[in-house]
């Protein structure tokens, strides 16, 4: 038995296994009190003919709630309230909800922060106040909710701000503060275990009242706009859909500043580099994000693309953070640096009452790599609309400056498989290259060529000119064996079992004759960060896994929706429909 690719590191799953709050705590969307059916989600949008499925998809719709019973109390035998006259909208940042002590100092003036952009300077947990008509919270994951009946509001409101570091949330009905304390009631949500959290049904006379307290990494910069003279060329023009982003008041997000994104204490760019470091935000760039977390296998690999920025392992700092990342131009197949800025896109059809990122998330444990990178790449391509759609081999050609990309395709007329390239077989030379990949495919397309011969990157080497599934099987095998990339992209067709046509994947792993069963098997990934197949023979809770318990104690699968899961041989076959191979040896870059 032989696992695909030599650098078999412990994901990152397994190490927070234990950490990991409850699965009905880690939905991206979980009702609060009171509860209602949430609204009807938008239809996602047509898939274009490449790898796209128009982004991620995966911004959390707000639960809804109903609106409060009028007239009477929450317990029937009390006697009903007096009438309470309605009162303002709740100024953020004021103290009028507060009893008179505050134990969170107020955050530095706009001018102090323009002085001086040092940590230490300001308290990091920063108070937010909102009126809302639903009284309910967006998130990534949420951690335990408290729910507090016949209890003080303003003494739940002194506990949640004494004790920032155990708790982020706190909801009310505004009214009730004037009720008899027997009747009061309120929630809160424990910091441990939730992520970007944000209020939501912001409204002015709304009924709810829904406090947050964030940790602010850094200090923000004045009015949250990014020094001008440091900004990069790229970030106030990017478009989307043809849509100008930044315009009015919409401004780009910087991390860690308060502004809804990567307000987490372990923020850093790069730590321990993962493929589960990838999240995918509403860019249709799948192609590119299962091309990163390929790469993210050999740690080097990415840290060679971020060498020409100074002390990346002690960024970001406070402050402003500037960041090269050096990658291929096809044109010319050498090497140019993109200067880019801390700041990241922000989504224009956000209805929070924080910002929501346009493109890939942070990971769980605060990297920040992947949003960067992304962000290069697009900038160097021309833009969002440039990288959306495409095939990982691109991704692959940019990141490593490998020409020997590859592509097998299924011949429907014999139903084995082909080897396509951007290579001429008749004039025996490599065709010219975009960066665009969709200038690329205008231009030149690419060429069925005999198989290659894995180690030798010729494309004459293999005689073979089409190969049956066993053969592509051992054919991805001996990629493995000198640390090619392998990629794959789905199917289109609707089917049901938790994949996503015309999707690409990673493929981070592979099994041969696990165990000594003759069983062949695939580990995947989604560059969504969840979604997996479903009734898998070896999927998360498939029997496979208790058929064969010597596989389970050697494989150790993680049961999580975190987009990774197990194919046999046969099922990936009938799943995938395009495999693809970087000839590239990535064995220099592999660390423990």
């Amino acid at each position: 038995m032989k696992l695909f690719g030599k650098k078999k590191k412990k994901d990152k799953k397994e190490k927070e296994a234990e950490e990991e709050p409850p699965p009905e705590q880690q939905e991206e969307q979980q009702e609060q009190t009171p509860p209602s059916p949430p609204p009807p989600a938008e239809e996602a949008e047509e898939l274009p003919p490449n790898e796209d499925n128009g982004g991620a998809n995966d911004e959390p719709e707000p639960a809804a709630a109903a609106p409060p019973e009028s007239g009477e109390p929450a317990a029937a035998p009390a006697p009903p309230p007096p009438p309470v006259k309605a009162e303002p909208p709740i100024p953020e940042g004021s103290g009028d909800e507060f009893l008179l002590q505050d134990p969170i100092p107020p955050l530095v003036t706009e001018k102090e922060a323009a002085e001086n952009l040092d940590p230490s300077c300001f308290p990091r947990y920063v108070l937010k106040q909102y009126r809302s008509s639903t009284g309910t919270f967006e998130f990534r994951t949420r951690g335990k909710e408290v729910q507090k009946n016949g209890k003080s509001i303003l003494k739940g409101m002194k506990e949640f701000k004494a004790h920032p570091e155990k708790w982020i949330g706190m909801t009310y009905q505004v009214s009730m503060k004037q009720w008899p304390t027997k009747e009061q009631e309120y929630f809160l949500i424990e910091r441990k275990g939730t992520q970007q959290l944000a209020a939501t049904g912001i409204d002015p006379k709304g009924w709810m009242a829904v406090l947050i307290i964030e940790y602010q990494h850094f200090p923000p910069f004045p009015n949250n706009d990014f020094p001008m003279e440091l900004r990069d060329k790229y970030t106030d023009d990017f478009s989307h859909k043809g849509r100008l982003l930044h315009s009015g008041s919409l401004k780009p997000i910087c991390p860690g500043r308060g502004m809804g994104c990567a307000d987490n204490p372990l923020l850093k760019v790069i730590g321990d580099i993962d493929p589960s470091d990838i999240h995918q935000g509403q860019v249709g760039d799948c192609w590119l994000l299962s091309a990163i977390s390929a790469i993210a296998e050999f740690d080097g690999a990415v840290k060679k693309l971020f060498r020409k920025t100074p002390n990346i392992d002690e960024m970001p700092r406070a402050s402003p953070n500037i960041y090269t990342v050096t990658l291929w131009d096809l044109p010319t197949w050498k090497e140019v640096d993109i200067v880019i800025d801390e700041r990241l896109c922000a989504n224009p059809n956000t209805t929070y009452s924080t910002s929501t990122l346009l493109s890939s998330k942070p990971s769980v444990d605060g990297e920040m790599w992947v949003c960067y990178l992304e962000k290069a790449i697009a900038a160097h391509c021309g833009g969002w609309d440039a990288i959306t759609g495409g095939q990982c081999v691109h991704a692959w050609a940019i990141m490593t400056g490998c020409r020997h990309q590859y592509t097998f395709m299924r011949n429907a007329a014999t139903n084995k498989w082909q080897c396509w390239a951007r290579y001429n077989p008749h004039k025996k030379q490599w065709l010219p290259m975009e960066n665009d990949v969709h200038k690329c495919d205008n231009v030149t397309g690419v060429w069925p060529i005999p198989f290659f011969t894995v180690g030798d990157n010729t494309e004459t080497g293999d005689t073979k000119n089409e190969m049956t599934d066993a053969q592509v099987f051992d054919k991805m095998f001996a990629c493995d064996q000198v640390n090619y990339i392998v990629g794959a992209g789905s199917k289109g067709g609707g089917t049901d079992e938790g994949m996503v046509d015309n999707h690409a994947y990673t493929v981070i792993e592979a099994v041969k004759d696990a165990c000594g069963t003759g069983i062949d098997l695939f580990k995947v990934r989604n560059p969504w960060g969840k979604g997996e197949i479903e009734d898998g023979e070896f999927d998360d809770d498939g029997p496979g896994w208790d058929k064969y318990p010597q596989i389970k104690a050697l494989l150790n699968p993680v049961v999580a929706d975190d987009g990774i899961f197990w194919v046999t041989k046969e099922e990936f076959f009938d799943f995938f429909k395009t495999v693809y191979i970087s000839a590239s040896n990535m064995t220099e870059f592999l660390e423990d």
